[in-house]
């Protein structure tokens, strides 16, 4: 057994606030943070992507971290080996962690929640992304073994956020739950308290927690849809910090035009995308996808939504990272060319639904959308839906095609692609596969390229993985946009990642104090 190598993959550089600390913290009272969307279910494995993932990340955990140069970090896990065949991974936990309930973690909680994730009955986040796991054993209380299917070099990467999975409590969740009816005990700096739908969700300090301990005493997530609204909440003094702070008001921040507030950038974390349902009529036509292919301005698209904010990508990383794969073609703009493809998928002018969730840009992009295909002749209608109905729609595969989130600049860039594109057993229930695309030389592909160590080896595989998305056009990459958290000036100490995380391994809402 060997001590894991890092590998090198870089992270995007932390955004500090404008306002950060200079002096000693001060310990107590409430922030109340705006939310832009409220969570949809409380089982913690379940739909554990974007503004999910940021809610539980106050209250869960996973087995490793991730400092901003890309090096892992101690976690739930204090230490972990790897094989030379990178085959078998030993991981010891850190002895003492307390669940929100006061019981010790064990090596068992961890086997049941990788466990859980892995049954296809769950509908767990972390099914594909688990699935090279063979087995996993606790070999005493705190050491847990997982054995692998086939060497997977980067798989310590993905054990650095919940997205696969956190840490919870042993039995607690029972099979084929999709939505609990509280959140089992987790092992973050905040315990649950309180969800009102669509209103707040409380939390509290965790005085038990085995890292630092939070600075307020409580947190409330106020669920607050509307981005005006938010931001007049915000100026009122009824929130601290806002998410997702529109960006012309971000633009009257940085000018001095509006006293008494800062703002905290993270420059990638609004990745953007189209995706189609490739099952269905009607695009499971490939030459109708194409036409919207060729139909789509990136530019104009994210200059419309972001007021001009947006970078602009045919990937799944932004332009100039280390993982965009130069060379790779894409469809480009060309309206002739969408115009013959669209004749040839035999289009008659039929309306086809575009669908979105409530609020903030997606109505805009949306009409974007709408206005350039019918550039070529194409008669698109707009369905927005709260979250929680888009969630299920996705889900069963009832939609033509969506806007949805899309790109990363996260280090491991096999997770990018293969969760979203490898195949699952039913398309009427998708888990990270909303498309429900399914290709058997995608697959050998994203498998060959999960199991390969050099990483001159490993680009060449993606060139080939990112060619057949642009030849199959399962989604479309539209690029990126920055998002933003405004925040009142006594709220100091605050720190996101380039995801705009609530709560990171280095900090986020723990670690920031109010000085009033």
């Amino acid at each position: 057994m060997q001590r894991f190598a890092i590998l090198g993959f870089a992270v995007c550089a932390l955004t500090m606030p404008l306002n950060a600390a200079s002096v000693q913290p001060k310990r107590g009272g409430t922030i109340t943070l705006a939310i832009s969307r409220d969570m949809t279910v409380m089982n913690p494995l379940v739909d554990t992507s974007s503004t999910q993932r940021r809610i539980r990340d106050l209250i869960f955990e996973p087995l490793l971290g991730i400092d901003p140069q890309g090096n892992l970090q101690a976690r739930l896990a204090e230490s972990w080996e790897s094989a030379q065949d990178g085959k078998r991974y030993i991981f010891r936990l850190r002895k003492g962690v307390k669940f929100h309930n006061d019981q010790e973690m064990t090596a068992e909680d961890v086997k049941f929640a990788v466990d859980y994730s892995l049954n296809p009955k769950n509908g767990a986040r972390g099914f594909a992304l688990l699935s090279p796991i063979d087995r996993i054993t606790a070999l005493d209380r705190y050491t847990v073994e997982m054995v692998m299917k086939r060497p997977t070099p980067r798989f310590l990467y993905l054990l650095t956020e919940i997205t696969p999975f956190s840490v919870i409590l042993n039995g607690s969740l029972s099979e084929g739950l999709r939505n609990a009816p509280k959140f089992p005990p987790g092992t973050g700096p905040f315990r649950f308290v309180e969800w009102q739908p669509q209103q707040r969700i409380i939390l509290e300090r965790f005085d038990n927690y085995w890292g630092p301990k939070a600075l307020v005493d409580k947190a409330v997530l106020r669920v607050i849809n509307d981005i005006t609204v938010r931001f007049t909440a915000l100026r009122a003094g009824d929130v601290d910090i806002v998410e997702r702070a529109a960006y012309e008001w971000i633009r009257e921040i940085a000018d001095n035009k509006v006293k008494g507030l800062n703002f905290v950038q993270s420059r990638y974390a609004a990745g953007r995308a189209i995706e189609f349902n490739v099952v269905d009529p009607p695009f499971n036509n490939k030459k109708l996808r194409l036409a919207v292919a060729h139909a789509l301005d990136r530019k104009e698209f994210l200059h419309a939504a972001y007021f001009g904010f947006g970078e602009p990508s045919d990937q799944r990383y932004p332009k100039g990272h280390k993982w965009y794969i130069e060379g790779a073609p894409a469809p480009a703009y060309d309206l002739n060319r969408a115009r013959n493809l669209l004749k040839e998928a035999g289009y008659k002018g039929e309306a086809i639904e575009i669908m979105g969730n409530l609020g903030e840009q997606a109505e805009v992009e949306a009409a974007v959308i709408q206005s350039q295909l019918r550039k070529i002749g194409m008669n698109i209608q707009i369905r927005m839906l709260d979250r929680g109905a888009a969630f299920d729609m996705r889900r069963k595969g009832q939609y033509a095609f969506k806007l949805a989130g899309g790109g990363t600049v996260g280090p491991d860039p096999v997770d990018a692609y293969l969760p979203i594109h490898v195949c699952e057993p039913d398309p009427r229930n998708r888990n990270q596969n909303e498309t429900g695309y399914c290709d058997k030389e995608m697959d050998a592909l994203l498998q060959r390229a999960y199991a390969e160590h050099d990483l001159n080896k490993l680009r060449e595989l993606l060139k080939r993985v990112v060619g057949k998305i642009n030849d199959d056009v399962p989604e479309l990459s539209v690029g990126f946009a920055p998002r933003f958290f405004a925040v009142r000036d006594f709220v100091k100490g605050f720190t996101t990642t380039h995801d705009g995380e609530f709560q990171w391994s280095g900090g986020g809402l723990s670690q920031t104090w109010l000085d009033k």
